[in-house]
């Protein structure tokens, strides 16, 4: 059957007048915010050379990316599924080593829709800051003001921590692409499917029990007891989410849910992690977290950001 002129591919949409102005007046109000918080505008390039996307995690955002041959150059062209790692990226090639803070607003394309969007293509916002001594309560605390901005007040803020389950999984001795296969499988939450596969791969029984462990963790501050005696590790884990906890518990319309497995967006993040929800929508609208970035000298620079659903937030916001 042959297709209308008028239709568009599945997970893509035009944004028209009604919601084109709320659109840009909403990007515009956020970048206007994190200025005022010292974020330097940016806007990386929308397309990058496919082998160097993401730089360390490049195997997973290549595999989300639309990619064609360039003429000009004979090399493959990556479009950006994701902007943080572009930032990471600008900030490594600056070799700086003091604090540094990026804000940004641009489209992101992905080959297929996910749990973080129910869209392919979507336009996103966000901050990144690089360097040594930030305040990561700085960075939940923007990110809960960003949603206020919006109209929407009363959302649902998921914390988690990566490193536990780091540790169990580096002692499984998996392939790059076989832990990727994993830590989907675990936030699938898919007891039966995991045990199926862990099992195929001949992976210890104690192992299979402390990732169970890990992928039941999740609910309200209570849950986290139950993974205390895992390792220090995760006791330490536990004890740095209570202690967030602590600090926004008395924040008006904000519920607190933890999750010691479930982590939104690609799989570069390496220490706390977070998502908002809201009750009108199904998915994850921001998420973000802690990780690591290298700079030209191979020294190691710690990061933190999030990045928001634009497109998704101006369709809930008149509903909260």
């Amino acid at each position: 059957m042959t297709k209308s002129l008028f239709n568009l591919p599945d997970g893509v949409e035009d944004i028209l007048p009604d919601k084109a102005k709320e659109l840009e007046i909403l990007k515009r109000s956020l970048l206007d915010l994190y200025s005022s918080k010292n974020f330097e505008l940016i806007y990386p390039s929308i397309i990058e050379y496919a082998d160097a996307l993401g730089g360390e995690v490049n195997s997973e955002l290549k595999n989300s990316a639309f990619t064609f041959y360039d003429d000009l150059s004979s090399n493959e062209i990556a479009i950006r599924p994701d902007i943080s790692q572009q930032i990471a990226r600008i900030d490594q090639a600056s070799n700086r080593t003091d604090i540094q803070k990026y804000c940004y607003a641009g489209e992101v394309l992905k080959k297929r829709k996910d749990s973080f969007s129910k869209s392919r293509v979507t336009i996103k916002a966000g901050i990144e800051t690089f360097g040594p001594n930030y305040d990561e309560k700085e960075t939940l605390e923007l990110l809960i003001e960003s949603f206020k901005l919006a109209g929407v007040n009363k959302i649902t803020l998921s914390l988690g921590k990566t490193e536990a389950l780091d540790e169990i999984i580096s002692q499984c001795a998996l392939t790059k692409e076989k832990e990727i296969e994993l830590r989907k499988l675990i936030s699938t939450k898919s007891q039966s499917n995991l045990e199926e596969w862990l099992i195929t791969l001949g992976i210890d029984k104690e192992i299979q029990s402390k990732i169970n462990q890990l992928m039941n963790c999740h609910g309200n501050i209570d849950t986290l007891d139950k993974i205390t005696g895992l390792s220090q590790i995760a006791k330490n884990n536990v004890e740095q989410l209570k202690e967030l906890a602590t600090h926004f518990k008395s924040m008006k319309n904000i519920d607190l849910h933890f999750d010691m497995t479930d982590f939104p967006g690609f799989n570069y993040h390496k220490g706390l992690v977070f998502s908002a929800h809201s009750k009108d929508c199904g998915f994850v609208i921001a998420n973000g977290g802690q990780y690591e970035s290298k700079n030209s000298d191979n020294k190691t620079r710690n990061a933190i950001g999030f990045d928001i659903d634009l497109i998704s937030l101006i369709k809930i916001k008149k509903e909260s």
